[in-house]
């Protein structure tokens, strides 16, 4: 498995949804911290990165240069930022995977690791023939996407919903219904739905992808996104964090 990565960042210190992020960190260690642990997770693994910057500081650029990443660096704004993540993955072969990643994702070292296997072994994995006819019995009609972190929002009484689950070696996969900018497809899928994609990006519309590309009803859905359980990835903010997982020890960890 090669993977590229479009990893996503802007050292500004507000949060765009006002969120506090955990352990006191500001945004530039929160950005140190996630892409080190990105990195360390792609250990051994076949990969290139390319950092898309919007409005980076000299120290957050040197800090990136010291990875010997390819980098780009200009006065984007969100939306922009997005538009170019996209378009690098239009850019690769169909069955090349792309990651997007926006900078403060945390991942657990084995993160690929567990996604590799189930890539490895969809054909068996993703094997089903669901009773409910919606689903039509055939999964290959949709292409795979993989969000890593496990949301915990979707453990709460008023929000749980029953979904499929799949079973690789490294572990249990949630089908799921709604993303943000943080996810794995292969190239071929970013180029199929480019409309869904580039519609996105204005307003950094995730919830607007979420309900094109997933939908909430079988019939609707054009991709098979999965998160696995439990999550490989966290979002770093208070509240958010993906469960059962000790992400306070991964960092001091990695620090």
């Amino acid at each position: 498995m090669k993977v590229h990565v479009v990893f996503r960042t802007c050292d500004c210190e507000i949060s765009l949804h006002g969120a506090d992020r955990p352990f006191g960190l500001t945004k530039a260690a929160t950005i140190r911290a996630c892409f080190g642990s990105l990195i360390r997770a792609l250990e051994g693994f076949d990969y290139s990165v390319h950092v898309v910057g919007d409005r980076l500081s000299d120290e957050i650029m040197n800090f990136f240069r010291n990875y010997g990443v390819g980098i780009t660096n200009e006065d984007l704004g969100n939306d922009e930022s997005i538009r170019r993540s996209l378009k690098r993955a239009y850019e690769r072969a169909d069955d090349e995977w792309v990651y997007l990643c926006e900078d403060d994702y945390f991942h657990t070292p084995d993160a690929f690791h567990v996604i590799q296997d189930l890539l490895d072994n969809q054909d068996v994995v993703l094997r089903n023939r669901p009773k409910n006819p919606l689903h039509l019995g055939r999964r290959f009609n949709r292409p795979l996407v993989v969000h890593p972190p496990d949301y915990p929002d979707r453990y709460l009484p008023h929000k749980r919903k029953a979904t499929l689950l799949y079973a690789s070696e490294l572990a249990h996969w949630r089908e799921v219904s709604n993303t943000t900018f943080t996810f794995m497809a292969e190239a071929r899928t970013f180029k199929r739905f480019q409309r869904i994609f580039d519609r996105s990006a204005r307003g950094a519309d995730d919830r607007y992808l979420s309900h094109a590309l997933h939908g909430n009803r079988n019939i609707r859905k054009r991709v098979l996104c999965l998160s696995p359980i439990p999550g490989v990835a966290t979002h770093m903010h208070n509240g958010v964090m993906t469960p059962c997982v000790d992400w306070k020890a991964l960092l001091n960890k990695q620090a």
